[in-house]
């Protein structure tokens, strides 16, 4: 499904990165699987790159979500929406408004959380950007 390459989500930059491990009452905790990007509540979401919405539903921990097949095992997964603009089988082309920033599920406050899966590997998805910038070919 996707061509060229791929944008930013939200216009917010990165405020907490990939892998980044926290402690919480003196226990590391799991790595962090994504990038979380602090925008105001109702901020558009924007898919990065054409795609079938494969998920689109409340889950307890992450609240509002979308998850975008990409193709070629290439998967984006949205957390904490305040809205959902998309229904799960809806292709979604790249741009397109897929959802609004919000601070649903387990969070201390509005942001996007935008974790990217390549098979079953998590990747970071500023790398994402680095490797098919928008306007890059495949």
């Amino acid at each position: 499904y996707w061509r060229g390459g791929f944008l930013r989500p939200v216009s917010a930059r990165a405020n907490s990165a990939f892998g980044r491990r926290s402690v919480f009452n003196g226990q590391p905790r799991s790595p962090h699987s994504g990038a979380d990007f602090l925008a105001g509540t109702g901020t558009p979401i924007a898919a990065p790159n054409d795609g079938v919405v494969v998920l689109a539903t409340d889950l307890y921990f992450s609240g509002n979500v979308v998850i975008i097949d990409h193709g070629w095992g290439l998967y984006s997964y949205f957390a904490h929406l305040s809205a959902i603009d998309v229904a799960e089988g809806d292709r979604v082309r790249k741009g397109m408004v897929v959802g609004k920033v919000g601070a649903t599920g387990r969070v201390t406050g509005p942001h996007l959380h935008w974790t990217v899966r390549l098979n079953n590997a998590r990747v970071d998805p500023l790398s994402l950007l680095e490797l098919f910038p928008a306007g890059g070919g495949r």
